[in-house]
């Protein structure tokens, strides 16, 4: 009963690790979408200011050799908007609903 404790410390952990930094909540994003790990560490997402302005949300894109297809929509994602909670805390979601017909 005690490691399961410590195994859902440590996945606790982990979680908060990866929505601090919004690179890594970009990273978590791609890998709970089905990219590998190692791809998605490989990966350098980058800032967009354009689109951020536009959208007035901060807007990440990877390059194309490690955005996915997502299985819901078909469609191909390699653009997330990133939402802030209590200051520190990052998820990436997809930029798509925030896109035009």
């Amino acid at each position: 009963m005690k490691i399961v404790f410590v195994v859902m410390g440590v996945l606790f952990l982990t979680c908060l690790f990866f929505t601090i930094s919004v690179k890594n909540a970009v990273r978590a994003n791609l890998m709970v979408h089905g990219v590998s790990p190692v791809s998605a560490f490989n990966c350098n997402p980058k800032f967009s200011p354009k689109t951020s302005k536009s959208l007035q949300i901060p807007v990440y894109y990877v390059p194309d050799k490690y955005a996915y297809k997502d299985g819901s929509t078909g469609v191909h994602t390699s653009t997330f908007a990133i939402r802030t909670y209590l200051g520190i805390f990052h998820v990436a979601v997809t930029a798509d609903q925030y896109f035009g017909p």
